[in-house]
């Protein structure tokens, strides 16, 4: 790996601990709303640090792939609660 690509997976990281910083201090007074959102940056910051390793691509490879497919399940709940019959 190029030393390009290494600063820029460390400040791609750096940025996701911004953000776990942020949430979480926004966590503190929101929380019910928040948590969720902290808890699934913590684990994007765990995951880009570790892109340097061989078996993490794979992984975050198909972790996108679940991801995108339990996002779509919850925003088609989403639409059949916000649409439901009276």
């Amino acid at each position: 790996m190029e030393m390009q690509e290494k600063d820029t997976l460390l400040l791609m990281t750096l940025a996701a601990f911004g953000a776990v910083l942020a949430s979480g201090l926004a966590v503190i007074l929101q929380w019910n709303i928040v948590l969720p959102l902290t808890i699934a940056v913590f684990l994007l910051m765990i995951l880009t640090y570790m892109l340097n390793k061989k078996g993490v691509i794979h992984f975050t490879e198909n972790a996108e792939n679940w991801a995108m497919i339990i996002a779509l399940v919850c925003f088609i709940a989403a639409f059949i609660y916000l649409y439901r019959p009276a």
